[in-house]
């Protein structure tokens, strides 16, 4: 037993140097790959809409414009995408997230759909023109 576990032992250890000199080779090529290609055209999927309602438009006087974002995204990832789509870099974004409510058809119940909501404030003298099209 003990002579088996020697030749395996130093079989194993070849075997682990290759793949560990391999790996450095792999994860240096996978980095790159991440950043280039991790947020690169993904703006418009993490900004879904700009919310227009009586409430929001009071807001954006003041510079601070409400987004339906996904579920999914952090506050730097809606920064990275509104600099993105609107070519400025906001000073401070605040999120909320929102259960759905529950509903009923007749006898069967649903619920509709969780949302995420942004509200984004601009540097002061800048806006963007989320009506036109609307």
């Amino acid at each position: 037993m003990g002579l088996l576990d020697k030749w395996s032992k130093k079989e194993d250890k070849e075997t682990k140097d290759t793949v560990e000199k391999t790996k450095g080779a792999v994860k240096t090529a996978e980095k790159t790959k991440k950043v280039v290609a991790s947020f690169k055209g993904s703006a418009y999927r993490v900004i879904l809409k700009p919310l227009v309602s009586e409430k929001a438009s009071t807001a954006e006087m003041s510079g601070r414009y409400t987004f339906l974002v996904d579920a999914r995204n952090n506050k730097t990832e809606i920064k990275q995408a509104i600099k993105q789509i609107y070519g400025i870099m906001p000073t401070n974004v605040s999120v909320m997230n929102f259960e759905g409510k529950r509903t009923r058809s007749g006898a069967l119940p649903g619920k509709r759909t969780d949302f995420k909501k942004a509200i984004v404030t601009l540097p002061k003298g800048h806006t963007i023109s989320i009506h036109e099209g609307v």
